[in-house]
């Protein structure tokens, strides 16, 4: 049952987002205007396990709502988006191993802290590709496709203001669409747009070209065992201008840009949003690569330009759309 009244007596107004990030959990009170009006951050428990995580979530919500000098009834609804698929009928992850969970119960992990208050759960890209669509870089436009290119690669579909789930309920995973067919292979990500335009598919092509005795500033992050190559890393080695760096950002630029070439070919969406740790950290010169590979590969543009935009809502994009879709959600809007 939900509750009607906060601590003034007067309708619950605020909505909670939380963004469950691969190294923070970042929670955010946001108002019926969609001003975020305080944030709460959390270091991630990296494979800690469901319990852990219900914790975090928990404390993230609570330092956002302190900052906002607002209260836990205070919140209408809460939205959530986390790092992996997910059955949003039911507010559950389906599994996300950096965070040691399987089949975990988003919407029951926050229910003792916030009982009665309506729970949404989707992907963590797909929220960001609602709040880019519905708030930031791509206003406007009716059907919206969003690429983060990070640690990995995630996207999310939006058609008319409303993600795109599909009969899967989890469509938008551009990352593991194959791009090489001759390195494909069932539950491996060696021919996937993810394992070669992602920092891991990066990552994994420096080591091996330091292996066969190239030489890179990187070398030491991409090989020594425990080692994570980091984005700030990247973008200190090609803006130096290390030759390997160039041609493990160019790669990764070239075959996002292809992918986006495709997509374009079947759909022709009104435009594409890029983000995600590498996009954002490399700036324009990798959205100026993605762009010129993609009107490269194009099939006609004679009356329609394609439009790739930088995403514009930072870190805030994740809770935002977190808290579009959990208003709207209990609002039966969805």
């Amino acid at each position: 049952m939900k509750r009607t009244t906060g601590t003034t007596g007067t309708t619950p107004s605020l909505t909670i987002g939380i963004d469950v990030g691969g190294t923070k959990v970042l929670a955010g009170v946001v108002d019926r205007e969609n001003r975020v009006l305080g944030r709460g951050k959390l270091k991630s428990p990296f494979e800690d396990g469901p319990g852990k995580l219900a914790e975090v979530l928990v404390g993230a919500a609570d330092a956002a709502l302190e900052e906002a000098g607002a209260s836990r009834d205070d919140v209408a609804a809460i939205g959530v988006g986390v790092p992996g698929p997910v059955d949003a009928r039911r507010g559950v992850l389906l599994t996300a191993v950096n965070l040691g969970v399987e089949d975990f119960d988003v919407a029951g992990a926050l229910a003792p802290a916030f009982p009665g208050v309506a729970c949404a759960v989707q992907n963590d890209v797909r929220v960001a590709a609602l709040a880019e669509a519905r708030l930031g870089a791509a206003v406007g436009r009716d059907l919206v496709v969003a690429i983060w290119v990070g640690t990995g690669i995630g996207g999310g579909v939006v058609w008319h203001g409303k993600v795109w789930m599909g009969s899967n309920l989890n469509a938008g995973e551009i990352g593991h669409t194959q791009v090489d067919w001759r390195r494909a292979a069932p539950g491996r990500p060696d021919g996937e747009l993810e394992g070669i335009g992602a920092k891991v598919g990066m990552t994994r092509w420096l080591k091996r070209k330091v292996e066969e005795g190239e030489h890179t500033a990187l070398a030491d992050a991409v090989t020594k065992k425990g080692g994570r190559l980091k984005g700030k890393e990247i973008v200190k080695a090609f803006e130096e201008g290390d030759p390997l760096t160039v041609r493990a950002v160019e790669r990764s630029a070239r075959v996002v840009g292809i992918s986006i070439a495709n997509l374009y070919n079947v759909f022709a969406p009104d435009a594409f949003v890029l983000g995600g740790g590498v996009a954002v950290d490399l700036g324009a010169a990798y959205l100026d690569r993605v762009r010129a590979t993609a009107r490269e590969f194009v099939f006609f543009r004679g009356i329609g330009e394609i439009q790739i935009l930088p995403a514009a809502l930072g870190d805030d994009a994740g809770l935002l759309g977190a808290a579009l879709l959990a208003r709207e959600a209990g609002s039966g809007a969805v």
